[in-house]
């Protein structure tokens, strides 16, 4: 496809041009600031990410990128500085998410990098823009043992769309710019570059780029796909429209809520590594058997969709798969193609496809499906299991008081990590803007999530719901929180165990052989959270919940509130009839 090139002097918008939805530089007139000389390796990359409009990096310090964090002083670029090395990733998977620019990670090398790559893998998963940089052993010391060697790029290039070792400092800036615009176009994704220290450390001086050039992939399908597409929707009485994390309403509202209004119906992004399975997506697992087309935007047809699953297609179903040049899976997509009536069309962006095929349906005055259809859809996705309060305050009555507080504050984000008390909130809160755990499945960057979303949107108040369990993952980035002066609501549902764990064994080995997942009350999270400068506060079961939330959100800067909750397996769909 042809591209278009932009001077990011003025916008470079990848995506479309709404706040959180957006990806955008706005890069700055040259300042006194800026450098009118030669700089050094570091500086030239700093200020060539300062230049691109970079303001913050989420870092771990070590001994190998201590020369970028010394470059960062003459440069508008402010160091978050976290407790762990996954946690700067992930709270660059946030800030990118809810700024629409690129999040930027540093970290050391060894086990700097390895400990960064669990979160890497999230963002892969998410396809989220990220830019890892990390700190590397010498070029000379290669194959000789030398402090933190590793084989950097073996270990990241599975998961990132791009991963760089440059081995010349000449070379450091073009490889810099290369990873941002991969990571920015097609699919986005992380992309890694490794600094060796020799390289990184040279005296060599190099002329930081004050124009930064990048091509800038946005053109959507051809015209002879956009028809294929229109003709098979005018065909359809029951379509279902199905978006992959990259054009979810939070990081994509304009393409989002656009196409579904021109529909008039719902669409549906798969963002949870359970699929359809998952219960915010109530009974559609049902709908998807009687739907009669099924397209998947930016969304592989993989085991997530239901259509690897036997018998749940309809005979006959047609599936459109529209997916970027650069979203790599040949093997999932040809099994669906042997067994089912799938066609893959290729695109050059999902946000622009959707603006694309919306427009055109506007254009041609198209029929829209049923409203019956539509209602289903709505109906199907609110579906659930009724529940009954035990001893202790039930995750369904948190959720419903937690969801009143959303509703009622100004500027709301929610962050929801994973697990089982997680999935009541993900399935029963609603807000403008939020952020889960993703289809990675990983649980426990809770805390991050919520500092990277702050920084991102500082005037916003941030609601992080996690688990007892998910808690302890990197609990320390509460103090990151203070220092950061982020304004996070946290509130843990506490139900003293492992309680996805546990619900497995209970349904697979029985009540009677749950073992090892058991947590207690020793862990006093309220008297953490207070030792790390942030407030917090235990809420039991004769405790007013609403209460201790308005309090926790008057607070400034970070609070905790350790709520003592009913222990229940996540809620189940109600089987709709058809």
């Amino acid at each position: 496809m042809p591209k278009s090139i932009l001077n990011v002097n003025f916008d470079f918008v990848l995506l479309t041009s709404e706040p959180y939805g957006k990806i955008s530089f706005h890069t700055k007139n040259p300042t006194t600031t800026q450098r009118s000389y030669m700089s050094t390796p570091s500086q030239a990359i700093v200020e060539t990410l300062s230049n691109l409009g970079v303001s913050v990096i989420f870092s771990l310090s070590g001994n190998q990128i201590m020369p970028i964090y010394d470059a960062c002083i003459d440069v508008d670029i402010r160091i978050i500085h976290t407790r762990n090395e996954a946690s700067a990733v992930y709270m660059a998977e946030a800030y990118a998410q809810m700024s629409g620019n690129i999040g930027v990670a540093l970290v050391t090398a060894g086990p700097g990098l390895l400990n960064a790559v669990s979160a890497l893998y999230s963002a892969a998963r998410s396809e989220t823009p990220v830019l890892l940089l990390s700190g590397d052993a010498a070029l000379a010391m290669d194959g000789r043992g030398g402090f933190q060697e590793l084989d950097q790029m073996s270990v990241t290039s599975p998961i990132t769309k791009k991963s760089l070792r440059p081995s010349d400092p000449n070379l450091i800036l073009s490889s810099l710019t290369d990873c941002i615009h991969t990571a920015l176009n097609g699919t986005p994704g992380p992309v890694h570059l490794a600094l060796a220290f020799d390289v990184l450390d040279s005296e060599e001086t190099l002329d930081p780029i004050l124009s930064p050039i990048l091509t800038n992939d946005t053109n959507p399908m051809s015209e002879d796909d956009l028809t294929k597409v229109l003709d098979a929707l005018r065909a359809a009485k029951r379509p279902l429209i199905i978006t992959g994390p990259q054009a979810n309403s939070t990081r994509q509202p304009i393409a989002f809520k656009t196409l579904s209004n021109e529909l008039g119906m719902p669409l549906i992004c798969l963002e949870s590594a359970r699929g359809l399975s998952d219960s915010f997506y109530g009974d559609l697992g049902t709908i998807l058997e009687i739907a009669d087309l099924i397209i998947h935007l930016g969304k592989v047809a993989d085991y997530s969709t239901g259509v690897h699953a036997k018998g749940k297609i309809a005979h006959g179903t047609s599936i459109i798969s529209i997916l970027t040049d650069d979203q790599n899976a040949p093997k999932l997509n040809t099994e669906a193609e042997k067994t089912l009536n799938l066609n893959t069309i290729r695109t050059g962006n999902i946000p622009a496809t959707m603006l694309q095929i919306a427009a055109a349906i506007d254009k041609n005055d198209f029929h829209k499906p049923d409203p019956e259809w539509s209602q289903r859809l709505t109906a199907a996705i609110s579906q659930r299991l009724g529940w009954q309060a035990g001893e202790k305050r039930h995750p369904a009555s948190l959720s419903a008081d937690l969801n009143e507080a959303i509703a009622k504050t100004k500027n709301a984000i929610l962050i929801a990590d994973g697990g089982e008390f997680c999935q009541w909130v993900q399935a029963e809160c609603n807000a403008p803007r939020r952020m889960i755990n993703g289809p990675s499945g990983a649980i426990g960057g809770g805390i991050a999530y919520a500092i990277g979303a702050s920084i991102a949107c500082p005037a916003a108040t941030i609601f992080l719901v996690m688990g007892d369990g998910t808690a302890g993952f990197y609990f320390a980035e509460i103090n990151t929180a203070v220092r950061a002066g982020c304004n996070i609501v946290a509130v843990i549902g506490n139900d003293y165990r492992w309680n996805a764990e546990v619900q497995i064994q209970i349904d697979n080995y029985g009540p009677d052989r749950v073992y090892g997942c058991d947590l207690d009350a020793s862990a006093d999270y309220a008297a953490a959270a207070r030792g790390f400068g942030a407030y917090g506060a235990t809420v039991s079961e004769k405790d007013n919940f609403s209460d201790a939330l308005d309090t926790a959100i008057a607070h400034a800067g970070p609070a905790i509130l350790n709520v003592l909750i009913d222990s229940q397996a996540s809620p189940k769909f109600a089987p709709m009839k058809l």
